[in-house]
């Protein structure tokens, strides 16, 4: 098992089409986190850019899970073989309702 990161070309300006898919996108995102597939997802609107880190056997694997993203055929991408990939398992704080 590898990690591999995957670079993704955004369609700038976002089109309301590509915007429609967005809730959509976010489902299946939270499904690979949930799944342990998917360790880091980012997005800058800025760059229209979006990385993501997969854990995968091989690029047809990474090509197979990307296929999943509902935003993907708007997109373009380059993926990375990632030598080592360390993460902090930043975990979002539960809210006391005290």
């Amino acid at each position: 098992t590898l990690f591999r990161s995957v670079e993704i070309d955004l369609p700038m300006p976002l089109s309301n089409e590509f915007i429609s898919l967005i809730p959509d996108q976010r489902a299946v995102i939270t499904k690979l986190f949930s799944d342990k597939v998917l360790t880091s997802y980012s997005v800058s609107l800025e760059h229209g850019k979006l990385w993501a880190t997969i854990i995968a056997e091989s690029e047809n694997e990474v090509a197979e899970i990307l296929m999943e993203f509902p935003i993907i055929e708007h997109c373009e991408y380059k993926m990375f073989k990632l030598a080592f990939h360390n993460n902090s398992g930043f975990i979002i704080p539960q809210f006391s309702l005290n």
